[in-house]
């Protein structure tokens, strides 16, 4: 019975977490263009969440190792997701900056220590696919926001109040974590995992600067720059990330059967012609890409986890440092890409849109340093 307890909590807490942080980020996105932000300026709040998030991950992720329990980690992080969400109702640009920052270091503390209970919770056979499966969970409370967005109609208030509230169950649903993690055993770690892991924390930088383009970048891309308007634009992501779910299982079941890095091609070669048909104008190849970009992006995240949980002695520690690298790529990227966005706006080579030459550069970056992972292995 507590292990059903403990796999439902696995499964239900990602989908709160997704459809509380989707909704907030989306209103606050559109509700900010509508005051005259810029894209650049509305990107600026998530590179200072994912800034903060990153930098405190490996902090939390060590306090776990050294025995502080995972699980207060994790109400406290909840607990202060909820009280910052009702912040926002009347804050300024200003004031959302310091939230977003805060935002930032009660995710790190929930997240990361999240993962880690994943992995302890999984049996030797299916971690990547358990973990997969959380992550889908995390997708599909991704959509729900997006869908969410049109039930309410934008509004603030409404928004806030939802997000609050399922922050407040997510303390609920994390009660069954509690010991998980005593009688675990640590696995060594080998001199040929270390290299591994120079290799996988760089791809998890040039990862995270990659899927990072897929909340405000990509929302205004395909709102404006493909003139699919916003409402069009959340059903497509919504939709999008849905059928991706299927996609990130698997991807995991692939990681389970035949090995990670096997999995890791599949995702780069995934990254590549999600970003060709992105970059080309068509509306029809632009929604493909979409959905193979959420599998990409949302597939390494699983996969990378997994791999480097067991594949190191300290979990919380490493899977901390997999999130301060994927966090510090999604600081810099969401900037740039909205810069490239206001700046390049409709401009096209040929039949490709300039304004989305940085999901190109970044597949190809994705797909040297798979090469390089793949020859380390």
């Amino acid at each position: 019975m507590r292990k059903i307890r403990l796999y439902v909590s696995i499964l239900i807490l990602p989908i709160l977490g997704g459809t509380a942080a989707r909704l907030l980020r989306v209103v606050i996105a559109f509700f900010l263009r509508d005051l005259g932000a810029t894209v650049f300026e509305i990107t600026i709040l998530a590179s200072v969440f994912m800034l903060a998030r990153g930098l405190l991950s490996p902090v939390f992720g060590k306090l776990a190792d050294k025995g502080v329990s995972r699980l207060l980690i994790i109400l406290t992080g909840f607990a202060g997701l909820g009280i910052d969400a009702t912040l926002y109702l009347h804050a300024s640009y200003q004031l959302m900056l310091l939230l977003r920052a805060l935002d930032g270091v009660f995710g790190a503390m929930v997240w990361p220590t999240m993962q880690a209970v994943v992995h302890f919770a999984s049996p030797s056979k299916i971690k990547s696919r358990l973990m997969s499966s959380y992550y889908i969970m995390g997708g599909l409370g991704g959509s729900i926001g997006y869908l969410l967005y049109n039930t309410i109609l934008g509004s603030i208030k409404y928004a806030v109040v939802t997000v609050a509230l399922f922050y407040l169950l997510g303390m609920l649903f994390s009660l069954p974590f509690k010991n998980l993690e005593k009688g675990e055993k640590s696995i060594a770690t080998s001199e040929r995992g270390r290299r591994t892991s120079f290799y996988l924390y760089s791809l998890s930088f040039f990862y995270g600067m990659f899927f990072s383009l897929g909340s405000e970048v990509l929302l205004f891309y395909l709102a404006e720059i493909i003139s699919l308007g916003r409402e069009l634009t959340t059903i497509v992501l919504s939709a999008g990330s849905i059928v991706a779910l299927g996609g990130t299982f698997l991807v995991g079941h692939i990681s389970d059967r035949f090995g990670y890095r096997e999995a890791i091609w599949t995702l780069a070669i995934a990254s590549f012609f999600a970003s060709l048909f992105l970059m080309i104008s068509n509306s029809y190849l632009a929604i493909l890409g979409t959905v193979l970009f959420f599998i990409s992006g949302r597939g390494f995240l699983p996969i990378s986890r997994s791999f480097a949980a067991s594949t190191t002695q300290k979990v919380g520690t490493s899977i901390g440092f997999l999130n301060l690298t994927s966090n510090i790529g999604s600081v810099v990227s969401p900037l740039i890409g909205g810069a490239l966005l206001d700046f390049f706006r409709g401009s096209r080579f040929l039949f490709f849109n300039l304004s989305a030459m940085l999901f190109m550069l970044l597949s190809l970056l994705i797909l040297l340093n798979t090469f390089l992972l793949y020859k380390e292995g």
